[in-house]
């Protein structure tokens, strides 16, 4: 599990590689006097790349500015997607958009209308949402984000098991700075470096077109393009070539058809409406065990019921027949020896 960072001014280099940061989660915001200090630069970016630590964008100008709505959204999602540009972030890498407030239900309709104004202008493959457990519930739940990166304030103590990145601390002080704790959750998370869409693993090779982990199986087009810009861990070896699959994930029936590329310990899907993504591997090998289970027990059960006795051979027709004429012909005898006895 992956620990990060998020701040407004960040410690030097050496006390975060220290402490073992491995990402930083930056801000990208409308420029004003108050937002200035806090924006991602792009030389901050080239810094922390050069130092191994990746970056997350997130968009955050002011609390509620997600309750007003989709030109908000739309307006956002275009500053965000230039100064995330800007300071080298790759066009595929996702955007967090803060709801930095404690959303009630009758705000739900006007940051629906915010994030659907952020999509627009991103795409939704893009869209990502920093808030409450209850906020990112409601927004993943409406198919309103991709992304989710959860704080624990307004969250009474739950975890929405669908983020990526969880802000579990605030306020810590870190070499003089006041920092906030992130722990990622899964691999793919939203990270990237300026230039990295050439990192490839240790002990991996690449012609250009072709990406082959140590056991040669081959990793091209976007699901190439996705290991070479994620930080891909070299032991997490590609187990055969992407192949096509009429059935994404037996446990999520909603992906429906697409392309799939299975690897140690993640799986890559392609879909033409999400592009390259990661699949939950993990709840989709608990379905499967639980209906290997319940097919196991089933087969159980068969196997210790009675064997079935076969069933008596119909009988044929003729035979009831013939018999019907042998009574005939032994009633006939019968009568004509009693006559004969006369």
């Amino acid at each position: 599990m992956a620990f990060g960072l998020d701040y407004v001014a960040g410690p030097p280099i050496a006390d975060m590689h220290a402490a073992g940061v491995s990402f930083v989660c930056r801000y990208l915001s409308e420029v004003n006097a108050q937002t200035v200090l806090k924006i991602l630069t792009a030389g901050e970016a080239k810094m922390l790349s050069e130092a191994g630590i990746a970056i997350v964008s997130n968009y955050e100008w002011y609390a509620t500015r997600p309750l007003e709505g989709s030109a908000a959204g739309a307006g956002d999602g275009h500053i965000a997607a230039q100064q995330h540009a800007d300071c080298g972030g790759p066009d595929g890498r996702p955007i967090y958009f803060s709801v930095d407030f404690d959303m009630t239900a009758s705000e739900e309709a006007a940051v629906a209308a915010y994030f659907k104004g952020v999509a627009s202008v991103i795409g939704l493959p893009r869209t990502g949402a920093y808030g409450s457990a209850p906020a990112l519930k409601y927004l993943f739940d409406n198919k309103l984000i991709t992304w989710g990166w959860q704080t624990y304030a307004w969250s009474g103590g739950e975890w929405e098991a669908r983020a990526h990145i969880q802000q579990y601390q605030n306020g810590v002080v870190l070499a003089g700075h006041s920092v906030d704790y992130d722990r990622a959750t899964v691999a793919d998370f939203g990270q990237w470096k300026v230039g990295g869409g050439t990192m490839i693993p240790q002990g991996w090779t690449d012609d250009g077109h072709t990406l082959r982990s140590p056991n040669t199986v081959p990793i091209v087009l976007g699901m190439r393009d996705f290991v070479l810009s994620h930080s891909w861990d070299k032991d997490n070896w590609a187990l055969a070539p992407e192949s096509s699959m009429a059935q994404l994930e037996a446990s999520n029936k909603e992906l429906g058809a697409g392309s799939q590329q299975v690897f140690r310990w993640t799986m890559l899907a392609y879909t033409p409406e999400r592009g390259v993504f990661v699949e939950w591997i993990g709840v989709e090998l608990s379905y499967l065990r639980a209906q290997y289970a319940s097919l196991w027990n089933a087969y159980q059960k068969l196997q210790a019921a009675p064997a079935p006795q076969p069933a008596a051979a119909p009988a044929d027709p003729r035979v009831a027949q013939y018999a019907a004429k042998l009574a005939a012909v032994n009633l006939l005898l019968t009568q004509a020896q009693q006559a004969a006895a006369l």
